[in-house]
């Protein structure tokens, strides 16, 4: 048995699905560049390799066995961030990949998970399929798209990969901090230090929020499950939520009556809304979200305030 590798294992979602596979009894190697994520997120039990997956140089540093899998979720998630600098976003996105497979291709690993995005959609018809073309309106879906087209190089040179669209995912550990990435942890920092709510676009923009344990689940119970070779699958709740029910529904989960927000413009390459078609990896593996948006906000603001509390 070898150890599965996981990059950006010290962030939000790659730290939720290491340490699930570590609960497992499994081997578990995290790669981190630690420039959003932290080495406390990281589990105890598992390795931490600190190196960006763009830098070549990283790779002649990893001196750990054998890898039966490699999940990918290491790379720049920001739209807005994409934006500011897309230099840095298709470096940490599409180069990252292009270079973490061409060191999969040389340790004849064929087996890699995708972390991808909803972003390479777009503006698209609701809810959206698999087999809708890509079209990204911001860098930084132009850069996950770009990943994905290498994945299925990849696959024809022999390997087996899966590719995740992830739409909206939330939970206990979301970074509290970042205020350019995850909605809903944005919404909540700004409710924990009883500021004004600041929404940047309309209150009618719709997501589709995913529990991080529904995720994880689905991530878990593909990695070995011949089904998900070579297939690309939303993961995503299947369930539209506007901002302004979005608000609501954390406003309430900290017991308020009413909270100020603030509206701004939107940012660079927002859209309208998407959600999710979870019917082809419902099929393929029978995965179902079983998380409704109101539990886990519950969890997400009670895990907030107990960590607010203890400092």
């Amino acid at each position: 048995m070898g150890c599965y590798l996981v990059t950006g294992g010290a962030g939000f979602i790659g730290s939720a699905i290491a340490r699930r596979l570590v609960e497992e009894g499994r081997d578990v190697v995290v790669v981190d560049d630690l420039s959003t994520g932290a080495e406390g997120n990281v589990p105890p039990g598992a390795e931490l390799v600190v190196g960006s997956l763009a830098n070549s140089r990283t790779y002649a540093g990893f001196n750990f066995g054998p890898v039966d899998a490699v999940l990918h979720l290491g790379g720049q998630s920001s739209g807005e961030v994409s934006h500011e600098d897309p230099l840095y976003d298709f470096e940490a996105n599409a180069k990252g990949a292009f270079l973490l497979l061409r060191w999969c291709e040389s340790e004849r690993i064929r087996r890699v998970l995708y972390s991808s995005s909803m972003a390479v959609y777009g503006p698209s018809e609701i809810p959206v399929q698999e087999g809708q073309p890509p079209a990204p309106c911001s860098f930084y879906g132009a850069s996950k798209a770009a990943a994905e087209v290498h994945l299925n190089y990849f696959a024809r040179r022999g390997g087996e990969p899966t590719i995740f669209r992830l739409f909206n995912v939330y939970g206990p550990g979301q970074n509290l901090k970042n205020e350019k990435q995850g909605m809903v942890s944005i919404y909540l920092a700004y409710l924990l230090n009883r500021e004004p709510v600041l929404v940047k676009g309309v209150l009618e923009r719709y997501r589709d929020f995913l529990y991080i344990d529904d995720l994880v689940e689905a991530w878990v119970s593909s990695i070995h499950d011949s089904r998900t070779f070579s297939k690309v699958y939303n993961l995503g709740s299947a369930q539209k939520t506007t901002v302004r029910h979005l608000l609501s529904a954390l406003i309430e989960a900290f017991g308020y009556e009413d909270y100020p927000i603030r509206q701004e413009a939107g940012t660079p390459g927002d859209i309208l809304g998407n959600v999710a078609d979870i019917a082809a990896i419902r099929g393929d593996i029978g995965w179902e979200p079983k998380t409704e948006l109101s539990d886990g906000l519950k969890r997400m603001v009670k895990w907030a305030l107990e960590n607010e509390a203890s400092g």
